[in-house]
């Protein structure tokens, strides 16, 4: 992973939580000022709106596509930006290039959540981030049988990330770590897989009738499509996408009509999984908690496995036919 994010050093933690605990735990205390983005994995959202709070730092949220505003906190004074794109799961995108001068004038540290992408699809190193975390429990393993996390980076901050791994038992497990390797064989071949079957499935849920919107920054409808094409060299296998109607309960039909994709709370794996925040990627937070982070309830994530696409969109005809 140092090689493939081209880092001075890289270090592996239990799960993808144990690195992005590790990383915020590491760099920030009692005093410092935390500026990061509302779109963020749930359980990153409540180390930023509960655990560094408690603990005396300072964090601020900020709209996760409002550059300028983002900019503007970072200004007032910034110990650690934090920043995820695509973002899960609403999968919007953010300029890394433009943010992490902008943390660096302030004196941030700038720390980039890359699990979405892979470093295949997008190297955040090469666009000014310091550290780049993974949950390797997704793509890099992408067969759903391994947790585990990894962060890369400038040796002295991956040095004090290592430290607390250590110290507070969030080492990786020898097995998830033979899986992980294992796995990681065969990552290029997956995401370029991955990539062309959900541009096919977006381009074709994009122009369904009973599909309102659809979030894939290979789309040119993207509002972040611009950014993309800029710092990607593909689009990924995560997307998201509303129903018409936006109710629950047509969500929970169409999500029992699909055949094909598992209903369960993990990405990145070589089947098609999908899912609504609640049960997924925000199962930590209150209902209240994701509509504060602007995450309907309705929202269906979408990620795209290694299965031939026509299959996948066969079987994403059948289901919404039913609603």
């Amino acid at each position: 992973m140092r090689i493939l994010e081209g880092a001075e050093a890289a270090t592996s933690a239990a799960s993808g939580m144990g690195a992005i605990s590790s990383v915020l735990c590491s760099l920030l205390s009692n005093g410092d000022r935390a500026v990061s983005v509302k779109d963020t994995y749930g359980g990153t959202s409540v180390m930023f709106t509960e655990f560094l709070p408690r603990n005396g730092v300072e964090c601020r949220l900020c709209d996760t596509t409002d550059h300028e505003a983002i900019e503007a906190e970072i200004a007032r004074g910034c110990t650690l930006l934090y920043l995820e794109t695509p973002t899960n799961p609403t999968i919007k995108i953010i300029d890394l290039e433009r943010l992490a001068k902008a943390g660096h004038a302030a004196g941030a540290v700038v720390v980039a959540d890359n699990t979405f992408a892979t470093p295949i699809n997008q190297n955040p190193i090469s666009l000014g981030v310091d550290l780049v975390i993974h949950s390797a429990t997704k793509y890099l393993g992408g067969h759903a049988d391994a947790l585990g996390g990894l962060v890369c980076g400038k040796a002295d901050l991956v040095k004090k990330v290592y430290h607390h791994r250590e110290i507070h038992g969030a080492a990786l497990a020898p097995m998830s770590a033979y899986l992980l390797l294992r796995g990681m064989k065969t990552l290029s071949l997956r995401i370029s897989r991955q990539n062309e079957n959900a541009m096919a499935i977006a381009r074709f849920l994009e122009t369904h009738p009973r599909i309102d919107k659809v979030f894939y920054p290979g789309l040119g409808s993207h509002p972040g499509h611009g950014i993309a094409k800029k710092q990607m060299r593909g689009f990924g296998g995560m997307m998201s996408f509303t129903l018409k109607g936006d109710s629950l309960e047509i969500v929970k039909k169409f999500l029992s009509g699909l055949t094909l994709c598992h209903k369960a709370a993990n990405l990145g794996a070589v089947e098609t999984i999908a899912g609504i925040p609640a049960t997924t990627s925000h199962v930590e937070c209150t209902p209240e908690e994701r509509k504060a982070l602007g995450i309907p309830e309705t929202l269906v994530r979408y990620s795209v496995g290694i299965e031939d696409a026509d299959d996948l969109i066969e079987d994403l005809s059948n289901a919404l036919s039913r609603v």
